[in-house]
């Protein structure tokens, strides 16, 4: 049996993490830095490039410009544009199709500066989504964090049927009137299926809103969201290796620490990552 890794409490422990941790990198060697994402829903799906630096400095991370991006389904090619500088989106707006394998190119970069043109490649195929039950709110201020002290959160329990003739890899975001709340990847809470064990999940507590955080706040008659993603095994290593490496950075591929795994060719480091989403919804009745 594969392990749990981090669903109750995974948001809890990165928010409070603070041990540092010694990453062993070649700071005379630069990187690019890939952030790319796929996704079913129908949108302009983007690419973003920037060079490595050493992962302690507080530096912003430089651009890659002017490259040649293009994702390819097997049968349509989508090109992208540079929109700002190092970000990039499809011209066109599509919807990555369940059980399909993409392949990004990323071209025309000079990383090492040796007047050689690069080409990055990677693949990844999207996972079919997943089937929710349904989703509930309620309130905790009881709950007590790693520090040992009470305070007050709203908590999302998940309802669902977990397949058992399927390894399923999960990932959960929350989202309040339609606005992200979870939106960084050390915010995102992951499970494998070993935790729901092919059963039906009887209500497990996958987001949480603190509410002593104003963008977290719940009042009477908002609408919650529950995003969630059903993810590669390789897209959820990785997710669940950059959370344990997390160094709180900005941006969000500022260092490249040795050992978090990479899709992408050509000594990269970052992601390809290609998912689908279910999105379930719930108005919150506070009780006077």
């Amino acid at each position: 049996m594969k392990r749990i890794i981090y669903l109750i409490t995974s948001i809890l422990i990165l928010s409070s993490c603070t041990e540092k941790m010694d990453v062993e990198l070649d700071s005379s060697s630069t990187r690019l830095c890939v952030e790319a994402k796929i996704t079913n829903d129908f949108k302009k799906h983007f690419v973003k490039l920037s060079e490595s630096s050493d992962v302690f400095f507080n530096k912003e991370a430089i651009p890659v410009t002017k490259a040649n991006i293009k994702v390819s389904d097997g049968t349509s090619d989508y090109l992208y544009e540079e929109t700002s500088q190092g970000y990039y989106e499809s011209v066109t707006k599509f919807s990555g199709m369940p059980g399909t394998t993409y392949s990004l190119s990323i071209s025309d970069v000079d990383i090492d500066q040796n007047g050689e043109k690069e080409i990055y490649q990677a693949q990844s195929v999207m996972p079919f989504p997943y089937d929710i039950d349904s989703i509930k709110m309620n309130y905790d201020k009881r709950y007590m964090n790693d520090d040992g002290d009470r305070k007050a959160y709203w908590l999302l329990s998940l309802y669902l049927q977990d397949d058992i003739e399927t390894e399923n890899y999960y990932g959960f975001a929350c989202q309040i009137n339609n606005k992200l709340v979870h939106d960084t990847i050390t915010e995102v809470v992951i499970a494998e299926d070993t935790f729901f064990n092919g059963g039906d999940s009887k209500g497990v507590d996958v987001g949480f809103f603190d509410q002593e955080k104003p963008d977290e706040i719940i009042y009477d008659n908002d609408k919650i969201t529950l995003e969630t993603y059903a993810m590669t095994e390789d897209y959820f290593d990785f997710v669940n290796e950059f959370q344990t490496m997390d160094q709180t950075q900005t941006p969000m591929f500022s260092g490249p620490p040795a050992n978090i795994r990479s899709n992408i060719s050509n000594d990269a480091v970052g992601f390809f990552a290609v998912y689908a989403i279910t999105r379930n919804s719930i108005t919150v009745n506070i009780e006077q």
